[in-house]
Order: C-alpha cells, then sequence, then structure tokens
C-alpha cells in the first residue's frame, strides 16, 4: 500500500469514526442538541494543562510528567469529586476500564475539588495506578472552556493534545468501542509517521 493510498484509507476511516460518534450521539441521549453542540466545539480542540496543577500519587504510580508526554491518553475531567468514597470508588472503576481499552494508553485524571484536605489525606489508601492531576481553583476547566456536560468531561486525546474523541466510555459498550477504533487509527498513523 502506498503512502498516498494509506493516507485515503486513514482519512476515510477517521471520517466514519466521527460519523458514528455523532449517530451513538443522536440515538443514546435526551440532550441531543446540547450535546451534538458541544461534541463538535470540542473535537479537534487542543487542551491545555496550564501550570499550577499539583500531582498527587501513589507511590508506585506513574509520574504526571511522562503521562503528560504521551502520545495517546484519555483525559477524564472531574470538577468535583462526589463524596471520598464514592469518588474513590469511581476512580478505579474508570481506571479498570480504561486498561480494558487499551493497557498501553495513558489516562490523566484531573480533579478540581473543595474536599482537598479529604482528598489529600485519602491519596494513599486510594492507591492508583495513575496519579491525579489536582488544581485548587477552576483554571483546568476556564482554560479549556469546560463548561459542558458531564458525560463530555472526558477525552482521547492525540499526540498534539488535540481531542479525537469526546464522551465518558466507561459502561457505554458503544462508545468505548469507538475509543478503541480511534486509538487503533492514531497507533497505526505514528507508527507509520503520517
Amino acid at each position: 500500500m502506498t503512502k498516498y493510498n494509506f493516507c485515503l484509507s486513514f482519512s476515510k476511516s477517521v471520517m466514519m469514526l466521527w460519523i458514528l460518534l455523532l449517530i451513538l450521539i443522536f440515538c443514546s441521549c435526551n440532550n441531543n442538541d446540547r450535546l451534538v453542540k458541544e461534541v463538535r466545539a470540542l473535537s479537534g480542540r487542543e487542551i491545555l494543562f496550564p501550570k499550577g496543577y499539583c500531582s498527587l500519587s501513589y507511590q508506585n504510580s506513574m509520574p504526571i510528567d511522562s503521562l503528560l508526554a504521551t502520545d495517546i491518553k484519555i483525559v477524564s475531567y472531574i470538577n468535583d469529586l462526589p463524596c471520598t468514597s464514592c469518588g474513590v470508588r469511581m476512580l478505579h472503576t474508570w481506571i479498570e476500564q480504561v486498561k480494558q481499552i487499551d493497557p498501553e494508553v495513558a489516562y490523566v485524571i484531573v480533579v478540581q475539588t473543595p474536599q482537598k484536605d479529604v482528598l489529600f489525606n485519602n491519596i494513599d489508601s486510594m492507591r492508583l495506578l495513575y496519579p491525579l492531576l489536582y488544581y485548587e481553583d477552576s483554571v483546568f476547566g476556564e482554560v479549556n472552556k469546560l463548561d459542558v456536560l458531564a458525560r463530555n468531561k472526558t477525552f482521547l486525546l492525540d499526540k498534539k493534545n488535540r481531542i479525537v474523541v469526546v464522551g465518558e466510555p466507561f459502561g457505554n459498550e458503544k462508545l468505548s468501542q469507538l475509543y478503541k477504533k480511534a486509538i487503533a487509527s492514531l497507533k497505526m498513523e505514528y507508527t507509520h509517521g503520517l
């Protein structure tokens, strides 16, 4: 296959992924108009990780700088962590599901919560495989204009930190499959140096 043919087939597959995502959104949501507008607004946007964060990690978790430098990553922005025990269970579940999507993909959890002391005191008991990127205030959400529905605060990013897929894949098999296909396409693209 020539490089030109590969580019055409890659472009078609990316276009098909976007069409599939929009179909999924139309078929599965009550807030269709808002959801579609948000997905369109977020798609292709670069996500920034402004200074001023604190990295909270368990002893064996991956360093945050390594996570932020990965070519492919899933980012979840949680701007209000529910009660600590519920939040910890939720984060563990999400991490397990990310590993099922692709164990090689980094997972960046960005947290902004008024329960700073509780979060800091419980970080060791969480034993998370990935560090939390904690912001004291809402700078991450403001810089990235993330005043969107909660289900649109998880994204797949490419190596330039541009949003490739929007939506929370956890507990949604169709969206999980979309993430898997998009990750496979990105890996193919990066392997072939396009």
